[in-house]
């Protein structure tokens, strides 16, 4: 299989002549490598059962592979077959032999497809070459590396160990899951470390340190020439280094070679060095953390060794996998804070930078000033009226996922009960029959039947029962289009330009505010009153528009609710939806009797954070982005006629087809 790595991630530059040279120490390096630390495993941390709790070479693999390529897969399998053939060893025969050899052979070839996956589904989605620095990454690198890859390796082990007779078949699952799991803790445990102390060694091997600060390059180099200050952070960073693993030594002891519960005591231990040191003091401590307590639950020690060994290593095993996922996501969390903060820090540098530069060119060039002045500020307003669309896009989007997920959840139920309702009739029209044949060939009851039948009203019953059933299908059929109109009104998968019907977008749009029409402290309700004429599918995009409507509509409403006390006795408040298509135009206008617009203030209507609303009460961004929804995204024109005293029309102009898709 020739596999390549993703270009996303090219390779560390090395000289041609050395490439094949270099995979091929570095295949026998990784082979060595994960041979080595399969036997140590098996000599350090192997259960009176021959049970390996945890297996780092698995996480050697991960980390090599990931690091240099699919290059390193040869040597995965190479360590791989090392590790296991002494264990199957069976020279006795050439059948035997030969038998053994091959199954080796497939626990190795599992071992390499279930590395290689788990790595290739890491760099398809992370696309870095450093995963922890971000919680998203680190979240991939445990689920594709540490967690997917592990499932091949162990589905193709387990088999060849029943295969072999090793394992009975009956015992597959449950030698399965122990294997998967001990390869899981040891990617785990492993893989972070190994990729966050290499970043740190090649980082230093880089000749352009301009950007390292001076303290941290005499940290990496201990023979430099330092300053006294310097030397006294170099020494405060060692004693510092001691302390929290004298800590971590002193409290994992007690914790796991002794019977005190102190496990709660290495939280604190495992957070320090993440804040001091991040991705580096992290895994680092993780890796002391996980060791101690394996080393000590195999010798039936520590918190906790119990009488079922599975239940121990259980909880070895969960504690492992919760100390370093904290460990990782904390690191990661920081990282991505610092990362934050050094990108604030160097914006406002700049600007520091950008103001000095126009104070000191204050006196000669005072006219270009202001002129910058002047474009700075048509910046801010901008980046200002930008923030405050992606704040009302946002809150759409939510309200828009609440109410599809809403009537996702309803839509279900509704639809059971609605398609047996059918069958109900039938069997309950069966059951009156059944009653009546039975009263027409039986017309004399016992008294004491007799007796029931006149207390549960029979008769009553037999009238009232299809009206009931009735009654249910036309409520859940009224459930079932309220649901419809919901999820219209949503249209969580038509952000895209598409043909849409203008009339049930209106409709859709009219249900979300159907609660507002029956006005607070008044028994008036507003009225609706539709003129729709014959509209063709509209080319448009659907979700953006029923945005628009949205806040025409609300800020109708509004309008009423502050006219209500001012209209003539026999007035009701009323909405009007007119459309209407002409010249390939279509018109949509939304029409209100309330109080109208004063002239004075016509020109701001459609301005960013202009609002007539009290305070807390509107943003202002609702008609500036509808204007900019349909004079800009669909290329059409809002305008508004509006009185004091008649009311207020406003009115939307789109064209049937779109010439071009706006993003």
């Amino acid at each position: 299989m020739n596999l390549i790595k993703p270009t996303a991630l090219p390779m560390r530059a090395l000289p041609a002549s050395r490439t094949r040279l270099f995979y091929l120490c570095g295949n026998v390096a990784l082979a060595s490598a994960y041979y080595g630390t399969a036997e140590l495993s098996r000599w350090l941390a192997s259960t009176p059962q021959n049970v390996t709790p945890v297996w780092p070479p698995d996480g050697i693999a991960v980390a090599a592979v990931f690091l240099y390529g699919f290059w390193m897969l040869p040597g995965v399998c190479l360590g791989s077959f090392l590790a296991n053939i002494w264990a199957f060893w069976d020279p006795s025969s050439w059948l035997s032999l030969s038998t053994s050899v091959f199954g080796v052979m497939g626990i190795a070839l599992g071992t390499t497809v279930g590395t290689g996956v788990g790595v290739f589904g890491l760099w398809q989605t992370a696309r870095t070459r450093y995963p922890l620095s971000r919680v998203v990454n680190v979240i991939q690198l445990l689920f594709f590396a540490g967690l997917l890859g592990p499932v091949i390796n162990a589905l193709a082990g387990v088999a060849v160990l029943c295969s072999l007779g090793v394992v009975p078949w009956e015992a597959y699952s449950d030698v399965w899951l122990t294997w998967w799991v001990s390869n899981v803790a040891g990617i785990f445990i492993v893989t972070p470390a190994i990729i966050s102390w290499e970043r740190e060694l090649w980082a230093s091997k880089k000749q352009d340190t301009r950007r390292i600060e001076p303290e941290v390059k005499q940290w990496r180099n201990p023979f430099a020439k330092r300053s006294p200050k310097n030397t006294y952070v170099h020494t405060k960073h060692g004693f510092e280094i001691l302390l929290m693993s004298g800590l971590v030594l002193v409290v994992g002891y007690a914790s796991f070679w002794q019977p005190y519960a102190l496990d709660y005591m290495l939280i604190p231990l495992l957070i320090w060095p993440t804040f001091r040191y991040g991705q580096r003091g992290s895994t680092l401590a993780a890796v002391m953390i996980s060791a101690m307590a394996i080393l000590g639950t195999v010798r039936g020690l520590g918190s906790f060794a119990g009488d079922s060994l599975d239940q121990s290593l259980t909880l070895l095993q969960s504690f492992i996998a919760v100390t370093v996922f904290t460990a990782l996501i904390l690191a990661a969390v920081l990282a991505e804070r610092t990362t934050a903060e050094d990108k604030l820090r160097v914006a406002i540098a700049d600007l520091a930078t950008m103001n000095a530069e126009l104070e000191q060119r204050v006196t000669e060039r005072t006219q270009e000033l202001d002129d910058k002045n002047k474009y700075l500020q048509t910046t801010l307003r901008e980046l200002h009226q930008v923030q405050a669309q992606m704040v009302q896009s946002e809150k759409m989007s939510s309200l828009g996922q609440m109410v599809a997920g809403i009537a996702h959840e309803i839509n279900n139920p509704v639809n059971f009960i609605h398609g047996n309702l059918n069958h109900m009739q039938n069997y309950v029209k069966s059951l009156l029959c059944l009653v009546g044949k039975y009263q027409t060939y039986y017309p004399s009851p016992t008294a004491e039947l007799q007796a029931d039948i006149e207390e549960s009203d029979l008769e009553f019953i037999r009238e009232d029962t299809p009206k009931v059933l009735s009654s249910m299908q036309i409520g859940t059929q009224r459930i079932r289009e309220i649901v419809l109109s919901l999820r219209n009104f949503s249209r969580l998968d038509e952000s895209a330009l598409k043909q849409a019907d203008i009339h049930e977008g209106l409709e859709s749009t009219l249900l979300i505010v159907k609660h507002r029409l029956s006005l607070p402290n008044s028994s008036a309700k507003i009225q609706v009153v539709r003129d729709y004429g014959e509209l063709p599918q509209v080319e448009c995009y659907p979700g953006s528009l029923n945005q628009v409507f949205m806040n025409v509509l609300t800020n109708a409403i509004d309008a009423l609710e502050q006219h209500l006390a001012q209209m003539d006795e026999g007035e009701l408040p009323t909405i009007t939806l007119r459309t209407d298509v002409c010249d390939r135009w279509v018109t949509i206008a939304i029409a209100d009797n309330g109080p109208g617009i004063p002239k004075t203030i016509h020109e701001q209507v459609f301005d960013p954070f202009f609002t007539t609303k009290p305070v807390g009460q509107g943003t202002g961004m609702g008609m500036s982005t509808s204007y900019q929804i349909i004079t800009q995204k669909h290329g059409g024109k809002l305008t508004f006629d509006s009185a004091p005293g008649k009311g207020t029309e406003f009115t939307i102009k789109i064209p049937l087809v779109q010439t071009k898709a706006v993003p």
